[in-house]
């Protein structure tokens, strides 16, 4: 890596396709992608892989074309600006504008990008997913021991780089860079990124089928799933949508036999085998739920939801995922605990209010899915 000259850029705004359409070494492959709203629409999408040279990263793992001057938005999450404040390039409209002192790296590199919110979710559907999208169209370019990948180090993490091992990337082709830095690609190969309002059900079985065949017995994988989970978020410090009344619900969960477990203190793999041998899971709208995608398709799922995400179509990321594993989908909804001293005028704030789950509504909707207490 070396230092470049401070740079100056203001250019448009555009998808990835209409910059790299022209390109030489652009690979598509049909696909399908479902929109997570309240009609959970479906649309054919080409999946896309292709080289270009000379791509300004900069933060959110934003890519610019530095020879048309064009911001490829849609290659990373949607609505930058709203989610990311603070992001380095300034949006105005179909224009950007953007001053930069880069890093320049020579050598070829996928770019990844990585978690730069820490989401266990965000991470396997959106950015991890880039590699099986990789695998997919230019299976040669993953296979290649020149190329590298270019990953947040917010990845370097336990359960992140776990699953980088797993999808089969050598340790010494991972380039772990800042988000708060800027770099210049001179040999950049750019993947379709499935931001958060899409999942890509092709994509989604790839990165599973991969991820249990490398962390799963053989055996596992035809087991009739046992056991019964229960994703807690009870250890969070500050309201993130934990129960409220987690005194009333704790014992029927233990009489119901469930494993009270706190998924982000697991390994990749302790996550990934307790969803492949789950029979039931419960857990409150969440990212650990991302594990989803590895349930058997035996699995019964229930998630505990608010009325907003309802309505507003934010439950469907989990009725979607646990679809596309197969599993059956319950939702149960409840009310928030609003508390009266806390300042709801921002929607992070509304959206992680913790909830309170009624005692005997629970239980009977643990009967009524086939969950008998043991």
């Amino acid at each position: 890596m070396t230092a470049m000259t401070m740079i100056e850029i203001n250019g448009t705004l555009s998808p990835d396709y209409d910059v790299l359409r022209d390109q030489a070494d652009l690979t598509t492959l049909p696909s399908h992608r479902v929109r997570l709203d309240r009609e959970m629409s479906q649309e054919d999408v080409d999946l896309l892989v292709s080289r270009l040279a000379d791509v300004l990263v900069t933060s959110c793992y934003l890519p610019i074309d530095l020879r048309s001057g064009r911001l490829m938005t849609n290659q990373s999450y949607h609505d930058i600006a709203t989610w990311f404040p603070d992001a380095r390039p300034r949006l105005e409209g179909d224009t950007f504008s953007l001053k930069s002192d880069p890093v320049v790296i020579d050598t070829p590199h996928v770019l990844v990008g990585g978690p730069i919110d820490g989401v266990w979710y965000h991470w396997l559907a959106s950015w991890c997913a880039r590699i099986a999208i990789l695998k997919m169209v230019r299976p040669d370019l993953f296979a290649d021991p020149a190329v590298r990948f270019l990953i947040c180090n917010e990845a370097n993490r336990a359960q992140f780089r776990e699953t980088l091992l797993a999808m089969g990337v050598a340790e010494d082709r991972l380039s772990f860079v800042s988000h708060g830095f800027d770099y210049v690609l001179k040999d950049a190969i750019l993947v379709t990124f499935p931001d958060q309002r899409y999942l890509y059900p092709e994509v989604v079985r790839s990165l599973s089928s991969t991820l249990r065949g490398h962390f799963l017995e053989p055996a596992a994988t035809q087991a009739i799933p046992r056991r019964r989970i229960f994703a807690s978020r009870q250890g969070l410090d500050r309201p993130k949508r934990r129960i409220h009344n987690w005194t009333d619900i704790s014992p029927v969960l233990q009489e119901f036999g469930f494993e009270i477990v706190e998924l982000g203190k697991q390994t990749a793999q302790t996550q990934i085998q307790m969803f492949a041998e789950a029979e039931f899971i419960v857990g409150v709208h969440g990212s650990d739920l991302a594990n989803l995608m590895f349930c058997s398709s035996d699995a019964t799922v229930l998630v505990i939801e608010n009325a907003r995400n309802i309505y507003h179509g934010m439950s469907a990321s989990l009725d979607v995922l646990a679809g596309i594993a197969g599993a059956r989908y319950i939702a149960m909804v409840v009310e928030e605990f609003i508390d009266p001293e806390t300042d709801y005028s921002s929607f992070p704030t509304i959206h992680n209010r913790d909830v309170v789950v009624p005692e005997a509504q629970f239980r009977d909707q643990l009967i009524a899915m086939g969950c008998q207490p043991l």
